[in-house]
């Protein structure tokens, strides 16, 4: 009785794609509708939803979460999809995410890798970001780090501070929460009467309110305080449709190719396995 039923039921041979993002309020989202446009010009047949991990996004928007979205795939029929998380890097919360989806009951699911998820990504990554590195002062890379000692995102933070404070002589890195810190950044700086000029680089997908406040704030901001040092400090900003916008990883063509690159791998697993 259940095949027959089954075999009554109009399923989808292709699979969907599911965009797993935090999510935010803020005129930050603009990244996000840049990234809609992009893949959904390279993928015009798949069917495209968006999802958010944030429960506070989910209530104020009316969005879906990443189960509500791929319960919803599997009530339409499909029977594969991709999910692909706008994570920077792959620490708890990707592995939970993971964990949520390829266990989902009715659907074979691929994950797409997060942006830094490999060495390599990391150097292309990086490599385009520094392009906007200022020659005249320090360059300060600012990831949002992790509360959590045991996350392994932890072990990727340790290596960018290395990579990026080696790779280049004028760029420093720190996290908004967690290790390297702020703190350590400021007295690093403190310390070196010299420098006059500063240039604030966030690595997050979206210039959210982290990097509206913590970073850019009039008050209690990193720039604040690098400010109270008298450095003269600085940041990029992009034009979008009329607007300006504080420049986050969400704005670089090159990010968003390679996110669109983990798409591709991850519909290819599917096909293959």
């Amino acid at each position: 009785m259940k095949e027959r039923k089954l075999k009554k039921r109009n399923l989808r041979e292709s699979p969907a794609l599911v965009i797993a993002a935090f999510g935010t309020t803020s005129r930050g989202r603009a990244a996000y509708d840049i990234f809609d446009s992009d893949v959904r010009a390279h993928f015009p047949e798949t069917h495209i939803v968006w999802a958010y991990t944030s429960e506070i996004v989910r209530e104020k928007t009316g969005s879906p979460g990443v189960l509500q979205a791929l319960a919803s795939l599997e009530g339409q029929g499909y029977r594969k999809a991709v999910v692909q998380p706008l994570q920077i890097v792959p620490g708890t919360e990707y592995q939970e995410l993971m964990e949520m989806c390829v266990n989902f009951p009715g659907l074979r699911i691929a994950m797409g890798e997060t942006l830094l998820h490999r060495w390599q990504f990391v150097v292309e990554v990086m490599s385009a970001v520094a392009r906007d590195f200022i020659p005249d002062g320090i360059n300060i890379t600012v990831a949002h780090g992790t509360p959590l000692c045991a996350d392994p995102a932890n072990i990727l933070y340790q290596g960018l501070d290395c990579y990026l404070t080696q790779k280049f002589q004028n760029c420093y890195f720190a996290t908004i929460d967690g290790m390297p810190s702020l703190d350590i950044l400021l007295g690093k700086i403190a310390a070196m009467a010299s420098v006059k000029k500063a240039r604030l680089i966030p690595l997050l997908y979206v210039s959210g309110l982290h990097v509206e406040k913590d970073l850019l704030g009039e008050a209690q901001s990193l720039r604040a305080e690098l400010e109270s040092l008298g450095l003269e400090v600085d940041y990029l900003s992009v034009v979008h449709e009329g607007g300006s916008f504080i420049k986050s990883l969400g704005f670089y063509e090159e990010v968003r190719r390679a996110f669109i690159n983990r798409i591709e791998r991850a519909f290819n697993l599917l096909y293959y396995y």
